[in-house]
């Protein structure tokens, strides 16, 4: 090999070994990565871990059935609304194979709701140990990949809560509980004028938001698309530090230091796929009845992207 066809090949080789994903060059210019935002509920950058190969992939091939629940490591407690959740044929989603639609009445709520007409949405969460995965459990960093497809017109009502990562004991990071356990689900929310701002929705055993329940982090960062067409969301959380950073359609879009205090010494739980208008009461929830539809859901200890 001549001196500038080997300078260019060892060049090209420092650019991989560099790299802070795992994508192909022409994957890296679909998904550029961009500064992390910094309007109103951004605070200061993050360095994010640099990722790999998903340590754990989910799919909703054969859904419902004992091997899927064992694939997918279902715990046995804290599941609700199994009826409105279905596995549909998509040959465009992500990931391949069906995809999850779940339904939401008109006037629903959460699970708690006592006078909502309609059900809508559901939850269940995932248990990295009957996984196998102990040591994700136990690691300082967890990266959730999934995506998400909302039909056009959709009605967003008042809120909603969308899947994120959950650690600790089971009851205990959500519905107003701040005990051994801690989550960081998705939320969509209307708010400065549009139906559609994202944020993540984070529950510590520190923390707590003007209600009791949990605290709004990066709120109105990112907006959730409504035009029938599948986006990939991507959150990583480090129990050391407490950062919380995010990536929509593989752009950063939110960073934030240390608002996840007090996790450094509850071990990651897993996913927990939690998805409903609310909130607890009619106030929430759309006007008619509304889907949503889920695919390709990945854990890694880094980024993905």
């Amino acid at each position: 090999m001549n001196r500038p066809a080997r300078t260019a090949a060892l060049a090209a080789l420092a650019l991989l070994a560099t790299a802070g994903c795992s994508t192909t060059p022409a994957q890296a210019r679909a998904h550029p990565t961009t500064a992390p935002a910094t309007g109103p509920g951004s605070a200061a950058p993050v360095t994010p871990v640099a990722g790999g190969a998903a340590a754990w992939t989910g799919r909703f091939k054969d859904y419902g059935t004992p091997q899927w629940r064992r694939a997918w490591g279902v715990a046995d407690q804290g599941a609700w609304g199994a009826a409105d959740f279905s596995a549909v044929a998509d040959p465009a989603a992500p990931g391949g194979g069906p995809a999850l639609r779940v339904t939401y009445g008109a006037g629903s709520s959460a699970n708690s709701c006592t006078d909502c007409p309609n059900p809508g949405g559901g939850q269940f969460y995932t248990d990295l140990n009957t996984l196998g995965l102990s040591a994700l459990a136990q690691g300082p960093t967890l990266d959730l990949r999934y995506s998400v497809r909302f039909p056009t017109g959709r009605d967003w009502g008042k809120a909603g809560k969308l899947p994120g990562l959950y650690g600790g004991k089971i009851g205990e990071e959500s519905g107003g509980n701040h005990g051994a356990g801690w989550s960081s689900r998705f939320m969509w929310r209307a708010a400065k004028g549009s139906p559609d701002n994202g944020e993540v929705y984070l529950y510590t055993p520190s923390n707590s938001g003007p209600t009791g329940y949990g605290v709004d982090e990066g709120l109105g960062d990112w907006h959730f698309q409504a035009d029938d067409r599948w986006h990939t969301v991507e959150q990583l959380v480090n129990r050391s530090t407490g950062d919380i950073s995010v990536w929509y359609d593989g752009r950063q879009v939110h960073a934030a230091k240390g608002t996840a205090s007090g996790i450094g010494s509850i071990p990651f739980g897993g996913v927990l796929f939690s998805t409903f208008y609310g909130g607890h009461d009619t106030s929430w929830g759309p006007a008619s009845t509304q889907q949503a539809y889920f695919a390709d859901f990945s854990l890694s200890t880094g980024v993905q992207h």
